[in-house]
């Protein structure tokens, strides 16, 4: 059940309706939810090809433009909790497209774009360009 307070534009005022009386349909996070399910499962289809989901494929480029990364860093940079990183990350860790440098530091972790992980991000520019379009 999604709460949703609307607008009424012949009232110009903010009112909650009844559970009745709502349309979860007008609901702007509702949809922007279902939205970005299609998005992420087109690009899920454009990536594919290439052995990737959308959320790995982020961290490659922000690791080719910028160079190693702390774990808690490139969490920020894609604005994206640290638990949903580590899951993307760990597929690409084990293909050895990213590598973990604790350089002695069990808690700081620093991610690596392999070479690897740089053919993979080639690989995959085309058809996410192809998305993009």
């Amino acid at each position: 059940f999604v709460m949703c307070t609307y607008i009424d534009l012949n009232r110009k005022q903010t009112s909650t309706p009844s559970v009745d009386d709502m349309d979860v349909t007008l609901c702007t996070c509702a949809n922007l939810r279902r939205t970005s399910r299609v998005v992420a499962q087109y690009f899920d289809g454009a990536l594919k090809p290439v052995g990737l989901a959308p959320g790995q494929f982020t961290v490659l480029p922000v690791l080719s433009r910028q160079g190693p990364q702390r774990q808690t860093q490139l969490a920020d940079t894609l604005e994206m909790d640290r638990t949903t990183l580590i899951r993307n990350i760990r597929p690409l860790e084990k293909r050895g497209l990213v590598a973990t440098d604790t350089a002695g530091n069990r808690v700081v972790k620093t991610l690596i774009l392999t070479k690897g992980g740089v053919r993979a991000l080639e690989d995959a520019l085309l058809p996410w360009r192809q998305a993009q379009a």
